[in-house]
């Protein structure tokens, strides 16, 4: 199940989508298509409802284009996120038609990125305080990691300062079990994998 909306905003697109799928990696498989037709996601919130015992992903977003051209990226989107979530569609062969060209990690971390894990006792959740140079394609490479390790994003708020140009993201967090991890080796282990591109380069 699927709904999704959007409305133009001046040169940017404002999307909301709905769906019922809340398994690990829904996020990574929402920016990967925004990535892929070179989208930038400016601002955001994720989150996580239940209504009558269902839970859903309720996530809104405001994205930039490349090219100015929102009337067809918006329709893409469209397409794309309803061929997503359909009940039969395999993300991988997704995945193989969008001949998706990895980001340079380096352009995101142009600055000394900020990375703070601080557990959440009230919450029993784990909060990931990320904040670095924007780029497009950040979004798309953070949330491989955290699927890559079985990392449940439970809610999250995306913002781009419009003065520094910085991404200052707060995604807050549990593992597969559903444990906060911030003093962990797994904290650490994500953090090394995030940051591997431009530490293998200095």
């Amino acid at each position: 199940m699927l709904e999704f909306q959007y409305k133009r905003e001046k040169d940017n697109i404002l999307i909301s989508l709905k769906t019922d799928s809340t398994q690990f990696g829904t996020f990574h498989r929402i920016a990967t298509i925004i990535y892929a037709l070179k989208l930038d996601i400016l601002s955001g919130e994720l989150g996580t409802v239940e209504e009558e015992g269902v839970r859903f992903t309720v996530d809104s977003f405001l994205l930039q284009t490349e090219d100015n051209n929102v009337t067809q990226a918006s329709f893409q989107l469209g397409v794309m996120m309803d061929s997503l979530f359909s009940k039969n569609a395999k993300f991988e062969e997704i995945l193989s038609k969008l001949q998706i060209q990895e980001p340079a990690v380096s352009t995101f971390f142009k600055e000394n990125p900020e990375f703070i894990f601080s557990d959440i006792s009230e919450k029993g959740e784990t909060c990931l305080y990320l904040e670095s140079s924007a780029g497009r394609g950040l979004l798309y490479y953070v949330s491989r990691i955290l699927m890559e390790n079985e990392i449940n994003i439970n809610s999250a708020i995306i913002e781009t300062d419009p003065k520094t140009g910085r991404a200052k993201d707060s995604f807050y967090l549990t593992t597969k079990e559903g444990a906060m991890f911030a003093s962990t080796a797994l904290a650490e282990k994500i953090r090394n994998q995030i940051l591997a591109p431009i530490q293998s380069s200095n």
